[in-house]
């Protein structure tokens, strides 16, 4: 199972045709046998800014392929305005703030010349104490994670400093430099965001020589980012699977997604690419285009925008560089101005962002019809806007301004909390805030003397909240010492959504126990899955199938949960069922079925493998059925040689040779030999 990174074959004027290397592929992992699916990975002052057409394209380019040098004719103004947008912004003409993005690919060389300046730091972890000081889960995270050796190695290197064949992450570090190479320091290129304060947080989910992957690891990856505080996560990479916890975890996340469409040359209106295609508000989804316009990867209107992606010369491991094309090159174009907004701090979200670069795009005939947008991100259009806006509001002589009230509901067993957030503007300074059950005038407050005190729960942001056991009306009195005052009333609705339960389970390799996993999630609105439900209260199984009175009648077996997962294990065949029941009443049942799928076949990745002390190889069987329900063992004939794990993967102990043999429950086998140099 990989995911293949796959750079387009470029056809030029000059009859230059030019293929780049396959990069690896990611697929997704399951407990139960999986299902063989692929996704694609797509592939100033500086000494090679001739090279960097889409920063200010006068008509031609000088291409780069190891010694060869061209120049090549291009089509005048096929560029993003980035040139120009620097002299107007950058860190000398405004003040602008920290920016992350979140790289999720191959690993990144992090002691790039280009890079290692602008490489994020997780300054809540102490380097190298092997300790989690933060409590995030991950140790010594100082520049991020590596989810595919569950690591915090970033970049691979070879005896001679570029990156290990066996691990390449030139694919990651390319992205890396598009975004945040050094600009002005006389060597190699410019990163497009390089005029404001950029970091990239790398984060590895493709490894080995092919790239392999886990749709997984890509979920856990988009958790971490968002965990961290990653503003914009670039994903320059595809799979034709819609997968949903991958579309879950984007569109609950507050990142910007820049993701690349790929370079197949189809239109993913018929032949979708994920997630590129997810029709978020913090997705925008990006094909490539050549020096001359003209498209050079997938199409169709499920895309947003193009953006330059064809002879594109950025870093790779082992302070080189390199020319590739795809879509894989024109998303980090878009995550780089989408930073340049996040540095105005804008206090906008993610949509707020990718409404702002969508409607200062720069005019491209040559898109028409084949994006949804007929354009690419004009980043001098964008400072313009950002300097002619009034970020910073002046504080006037007199104010007038009355204070603004925001607030969230969320839920918590019994209670209903209502966080309120005052903003308050014109300078007199927050006076107070009460508030009453109901519909009510400002007047009836008499001045805020009267109603019930909101709990303070952080002064510096003028933030409170409430617990309340009621829905309904509320009105909300809020007042500043220049005596402005407004009543606000809120609708504070109940969570009436019945709790989700997803269902899965394990056949135990001896064929006499089947364990069911249970996903549980209690939203409180059906059309917002970031408001969070009261919580599961009561969670229950039964053999057979009952109605939910069964359950309530003190029948049925109570299950711990923590309220995101439970378990439980049953030895027979059959229907099962499964309750639910929040803190607000919302109550649901679910009907499972629990059977014994045996397996027929057993194949392997590969039957002979040659690896060097140290490496390793997983060996990734597939079973038929693919819904079989069979577990697999590992035996390897000598561990002095080379030893196997529960999962499959093989590490090379001593020279030699060992063979690894894999059987199902149902007593098939195979194996592998392994020889060890």
């Amino acid at each position: 199972m990989k995911i293949f990174f796959r750079n387009s074959l470029l056809l030029k004027a000059l009859s230059l045709i030019i293929a780049f290397s396959s990069f690896p592929a990611l697929i997704p992992a399951s407990d139960k046998a999986p299902a063989q699916s692929e996704i694609y990975l797509f592939g100033t002052k500086d000494a090679y800014t001739d090279s960097q057409w889409y920063l200010d394209n006068d008509g031609s380019y000088v291409y780069k392929l190891g010694s060869i040098t061209r120049n090549i004719d291009s089509t005048e103004g096929i560029d993003m305005n980035i040139s120009s947008a620097w002299e107007l912004y950058n860190t000398e003409t405004a003040h602008l703030r920290e920016v992350v993005v979140a790289v999720i690919d191959t690993g990144v060389d992090i002691n790039h010349p280009e890079l290692k300046d602008s490489i994020w730091v997780n300054e809540g972890e102490i380097p190298g104490d092997g300790i989690d000081n933060d409590n995030n889960g991950y140790i010594d995270d100082i520049n991020g994670w590596n989810f595919y050796d569950n690591d915090n190695v970033l970049c691979h290197y070879a005896e001679d400093g570029t990156s290990d064949p066996d691990n390449d992450d030139d694919h990651g570090t390319h992205v890396a430099g598009i975004i945040a190479a050094k600009r002005d320091n006389k060597i190699g290129i410019a990163g497009v965001a390089s005029n404001i304060n950029v970091k990239i947080m790398p984060i590895k989910i493709h490894g080995g020589s092919n790239g392999d992957g886990s749709i997984s690891d890509a979920v856990e990856a988009i958790k971490y980012a968002c965990m961290m505080g990653a503003d914009i996560c670039n994903l320059s990479w595809g799979t034709k699977i819609d997968n949903e916890e991958l579309y879950e975890v984007m569109k609950e996340s507050d990142m910007l997604f820049v993701s690349a469409a790929g370079n197949d040359g189809i239109n993913v209106n018929s032949s979708p690419m994920y997630p590129a295609c997810y029709q978020l508000p913090n997705n925008i989804s990006v094909t490539a285009i050549d020096p001359d316009g003209y498209i050079s990867g997938n199409y169709g209107s499920m895309i947003d925008i193009g953006a330059p992606g064809t002879h594109i010369l950025s870093t790779i491991v082992g302070d080189g560089y390199k020319s590739y094309s795809g879509s894989s090159m024109a998303a980090p174009m878009v995550s780089s101005i989408a930073a340049m907004i996040y540095a105005a701090q804008y206090r906008a979200y993610p949509s707020d962002v990718k409404e702002i670069i969508l409607q200062t795009l720069k005019y491209n005939e040559n898109l028409e019809n084949y994006c949804y947008y007929s354009g690419i991100p004009d980043a001098e259009a964008i400072v313009n806007a950002i300097l002619n806006s009034s970020i910073a509001q002046p504080v006037p002589s007199s104010d007038k301004r009355i204070p603004s009230l925001t607030y969230d509901i969320s839920y918590n067993k019994s209670y209903i909390i209502v966080d309120l957030k005052i903003k308050e503007s014109g300078g007199s300074g927050f006076r107070v805030l009460k508030f009453k059950k109901g519909i009510c005038s400002a007047e009836s407050f008499n001045h805020g003397t009267t109603g019930m005190k909101a709990t303070l729960i952080d002064a510096d942001a003028n933030t409170y909240r409430i617990k309340l056991l009621a829905a309904g009306n509320y009105t909300f009195y809020i007042s500043d010492y220049a005596g402005n005052e407004r009543a606000v009333v809120v609708v504070v609705l109940d969570d009436t959504v019945k709790p989700t339960i997803k269902s899965s389970y394990t056949v135990s390799y001896s064929k006499n126990s089947f364990k069911f996993s249970l996903t549980l999630n209690d939203l409180a609105r059906e059309d917002d899955d970031k408001i969070a439900g009261s919580g599961i209260k009561v969670l229950k199984y039964a053999s057979g199938t009952h109605s939910i009175s069964y359950f309530t009648s003190s029948k049925g077996t109570v299950l711990k949960n923590d309220g995101v997962t439970a378990s439980f294990t049953v030895k027979k065949e059959g229907t099962y069922t499964i309750y639910a029941c929040d803190y607000r009443g919302n109550k649901r049942i679910i009907y499972v079925y629990a059977k014994v799928v045996p397996s027929t076949a057993i194949t392997l990745k590969k039957t002979k493998v040659t690896l060097t002390v140290g490496k390793t190889f997983r060996l990734s069987p597939t079973l038929t059925p693919k819904n079989s329900t069979d577990k697999v063992k590992y035996v390897t004939s000598d561990s002095d040689v080379a030893t196997v794990n529960s999962a499959g993967k093989i590490t090379a102990k001593a020279t030699g040779k060992a063979v690894i043999t894999a059987t199902t429950a149902s007593g098939i086998s195979r194996k592998c030999t392994v020889i060890v140099t």
